[in-house]
């Protein structure tokens, strides 16, 4: 006993302090570990919302495209048609133009709870699920 208090084997070599460092270090792996894993599914989840936003976008572009040509060449059919109807040169497409600018600033007066409050909540609910979500639930 007095050998090992001279060369303080007897303080130095305590299981309890070894077995407190281990689940510590047991302790900062498994809470890296977590952190990690946590990290990885918010990329996964932003990964999702992204693809989810971009195909939808492209989708929406594909049909505006398409209904801009349709709507444009019917819009010349019908001021034609108005043209030889009329027997007039150009009345046709002013009387075109004209319902285009009425429709243009009926849109333009009611764009927020048309257009802006829809996108908006569009984008809530594609980000943000959970809480669209308590919404309903609160209603």
């Amino acid at each position: 006993m007095n050998d090992c208090l001279s060369t303080g084997q007897f303080f130095n070599s305590n299981p309890m302090k070894e077995n407190i460092t281990e689940e510590l270090n047991d302790a900062k792996k498994e809470v890296q570990e977590y952190i990690n894993a946590r990290v990885d599914l918010t990329k996964l989840h932003m990964a999702e919302n992204l693809s989810r936003f971009f195909s939808g976008l492209i989708i929406k572009m594909v049909v505006f495209y398409l209904f801009f040509f349709v709507l444009l060449f019917s819009s010349l059919a019908l001021a034609f048609w108005l043209d030889r109807a009329l027997d007039s040169r150009g009345a046709g497409f002013l009387i075109v133009a004209g319902t285009y600018l009425i429709i243009g600033v009926f849109f333009y007066s009611i764009r927020r709870k048309l257009i802006e409050r829809p996108v908006i909540q569009s984008f809530i609910q594609l980000f943000f699920p959970s809480y669209t979500d308590y919404d309903k639930e609160k209603k």
